[in-house]
């Protein structure tokens, strides 16, 4: 892996962010790709740089930006890239280029209240052609080689096949991977067997019962395969995923290229 794609909008997610970009860039040498999208339209811009053409200005920014939140014995190669429109059509034309798209979202405690999934972080994970790796907002400390407990999300019988040879690209050997099924009848963890059982009946009380199984498990990575645009946005917003993605676990999205 050399290439990673890595949007900025200079929030405190955004550090989150470029905080995992940077390690994994450190772990596989790579150089990483911020980009920041604007408005075509002077009034309906966030920034005022003067005298200063606005590419150049946000460019700048995003230099700072990686400065100011990479302590300097960390900086790996990194570009800057700055571009009028919407940040989901611009990732649906570059991100081809790049061998990882880098996100970060929020988690929490999986209630009815809460359970979401923003449509900017839907819009950028759907659009892509690359594979696509959604960290939690907790920064910890994350490398591709370290996995141990990894599982997939198996939604059709030949994704294993999908999976195995992409799985070189990031140092994951595939004899750690589980497949997990919606529609399995025997478990092994209680905290899918409960997920399953709430896709089954749809019951509020089992979101306590998956909360609290879940504390006894340790996944390091969900492994998703994104087959037919249509079918795999309906999956994200299923209630199912809403409930995984509002775990601490990192959810790596590769694309079936057949």
């Amino acid at each position: 892996m050399k290439n990673i794609l890595l949007p900025i909008s200079f929030s405190e997610t955004s550090k989150n962010a470029l905080h995992y970009a940077n390690l994994i860039a450190k772990e596989f040498g790579a150089s990483i790709s911020l980009i920041h999208c604007y408005s075509g339209y002077d009034y309906n811009r966030e920034y005022d740089f003067g005298a200063l053409d606005y590419d150049q200005g946000i460019k700048q920014m995003l230099i700072d930006f990686y400065k100011k939140n990479i302590e300097k014995k960390d900086h790996q190669p990194f570009k800057v890239i700055a571009c009028e429109g919407a940040v989901s059509d611009n990732i649906s034309k570059i991100s081809h280029k790049y061998e990882l798209l880098i996100l970060s979202r929020r988690t929490g405690y999986p209630s009815k209240s809460n359970v979401t999934f923003s449509d900017k972080l839907f819009f950028l994970t759907t659009t892509s052609p690359c594979p696509v790796l959604l960290l939690p907002s907790k920064r910890d400390v994350f490398s591709f080689s370290e996995l141990k407990n990894i599982w997939h999300i198996q939604r059709k019988d030949v994704e294993m096949d999908v999976i195995k040879p992409q799985l070189l690209k990031f140092n994951i050997d595939s004899n750690l991977v589980t497949s997990k099924s919606l529609k399995q009848e025997t478990f092994t963890s209680a905290f899918w067997k409960n997920i399953v059982n709430y896709k089954k009946s749809k019951d509020g009380s089992q979101l306590k019962k998956i909360y609290e199984a879940y504390a006894s498990e340790h996944i390091d990575l969900l492994i998703l395969v994104k087959h037919r645009i249509g079918l795999f946005e309906k999956f994200l917003k299923n209630d199912t995923f809403q409930i995984l993605s509002q775990f601490d676990i990192p959810i790596l999205i590769l694309q079936n290229k057949e």
